[in-house]
């Protein structure tokens, strides 16, 4: 999995206006193009000037590049310089996932039979194998 960040900076006279094209335009053009997993415009809190955050998910690095010529995408940014939304040129990341968790789906999880390696794990906090050769 690849994570597109953007930070950038908006002018504070544009702010309402980004906020808005970022809802009600961006997210809706993401959703729209094939490898995008998810989306997050984010504003940043306690930021004395106004900052925003952009990360989005994708399958893998192809599904990334195709998304740049992705006509939905293009148009996207468009929009976005013709809106004028930013103080300082935006700062953009591509980022490959290493390791990551899942939340909670809510659902019990199954039970399963003790077979040897959850044996092994019993005695570890939160059921981590040590990592010894005896845990592995």
């Amino acid at each position: 999995m690849f994570v597109h960040i953007w930070k950038m900076r908006a002018r504070k006279k544009s702010v309402q206006d980004y906020e808005k094209f970022g809802r009600q335009a961006t997210i809706p053009a993401l959703k729209k193009i094939d490898g995008c997993l998810e989306a997050y415009f984010l504003k940043v809190f306690e930021s004395k000037k106004p900052q925003y955050l952009w990360v989005v998910f994708w399958k893998d690095h192809q599904a990334l590049e195709a998304a740049r010529t992705n006509p939905v995408w293009r148009e996207q940014i468009k929009k976005f310089e013709a809106g004028k939304f930013y103080k300082t040129i935006p700062l953009e990341l591509v980022c490959e996932s290493l390791a990551s968790f899942a939340p909670p789906s809510g659902e019990k999880p199954k039970k399963v039979e003790k077979s040897e390696a959850t044996e092994k794990t019993e005695g570890s906090p939160r059921g981590f194998a040590d990592s010894t050769p005896e845990g592995e």
